[in-house]
């Protein structure tokens, strides 16, 4: 099985190498979408050792999860792992998601951070309790953290779910989808990571984001056939 790391970066010159460097021994390829950085972040991610696709024009996370996904596809990679670019993922633990995808066949497996709930900000706690129980309704299986942004998707589900939404609000339609189509999603302890400086730019809007999160579970509640 072959696995490609796909991370997302946009001027992230402090961490970029750090992240590509640890990465690289836990996976057999680290490919870096450039968001269209304005600082070293590509050439430094090249120099620690990552394939680089550079983005002209900045489009957002979302945006560079589908070149990503892409290239992974067309390298013929069996397993594509997602982690941010300012160390919040930590790459040593990526050997978790890789086990328990031999081991379980879970076709999606994303990272719990919520065993260690004092470490993560009070609404997003809250926001992520409401949403594991809902999406755990709808698709009719556990969900313990809906929007932890580590993964391991199995190409099988890039091949057949297409990204139709941006931010957010694009990786809980995924995982609503894949669960609603009968694949099995798994769960993962990692550490729980937030910086208090500024090193981590967090882009989610708890009230915005939290009500485009509820409009993809509503379109996933009615609209049968996504």
């Amino acid at each position: 099985m072959k696995t490609c790391a796909v991370i997302p970066a946009f001027n992230n010159k402090t961490t970029i190498s750090t992240v590509v460097a640890k990465t690289r021994p836990e996976i057999d390829h680290v490919v870096v979408v450039d968001d269209s950085s304005t600082d070293e972040t590509a050439r430094l991610a090249e120099d620690a050792g990552a394939h680089v696709i550079r983005v002209s024009k900045n489009r957002g996370k979302v945006n560079a999860l589908r070149i990503g996904f892409l290239y992974a596809l067309e390298k013929d990679f069996d397993t594509i792992i997602t982690l941010d670019a300012d160390l919040q993922h930590d790459p040593s633990e990526i050997p978790k998601f890789i086990t328990h995808h031999e081991i379980h066949r879970s076709k999606i497996v994303i990272g719990n951070r919520l065993q260690s709930k004092e470490k993560i900000p009070q609404i997003r706690y809250a926001n992520n309790i409401v949403g594991a129980y809902a999406f755990s309704w709808l698709i009719g299986q556990p969900v313990v953290d809906s929007q932890c942004g580590f993964r391991l998707y199995d190409r099988e589900v890039l091949e057949n779910i297409q990204i139709l939404n941006d931010g957010f609000k694009a990786e809980a339609d995924i995982l609503l989808r894949a669960g609603k189509r009968g694949y099995k999603i798994g769960f993962v302890p990692i550490k729980t990571i937030y910086f208090s400086n500024h090193r981590h730019r967090s882009y989610y809007r708890p009230i915005k984001d939290t009500f485009r999160i509820s409009i993809i579970f509503l379109m996933n509640l009615f609209w049968k056939n996504r």
